[in-house]
């Protein structure tokens, strides 16, 4: 894994730019929400950062069955047991 740094400035409000290089390696553009992790340690503590989806649609594509019929019959089955 190559290491890239580059060095940013806090402005005042705790407000930073991300730098365009970073922006198009993460795909994010304005409106994009990213997520700061801080990774604690005994050395000096250190952030990880990565793009957070646009969008949750389709995430679960699949996971109740491939065609119209498997996800009816799936959803069919729910509903029956909340008769239970």
């Amino acid at each position: 894994m190559a290491k890239r740094e580059i060095e940013v400035t806090i402005r005042p409000k705790n407000q930073i730019t991300l730098p365009a290089e970073i922006a198009e390696r993460l795909g994010v553009r304005a409106g994009d929400r990213i997520l700061f992790s801080l990774l604690e340690s005994e050395e000096l503590p250190r952030v990880e950062v990565r793009p957070l989806r646009r969008s949750y649609a389709g995430i679960l594509r699949g996971v109740y069955g491939e065609t119209e019929e498997e996800i009816e019959a799936y959803v069919r089955g729910e509903r029956e047991s909340w008769d239970e």
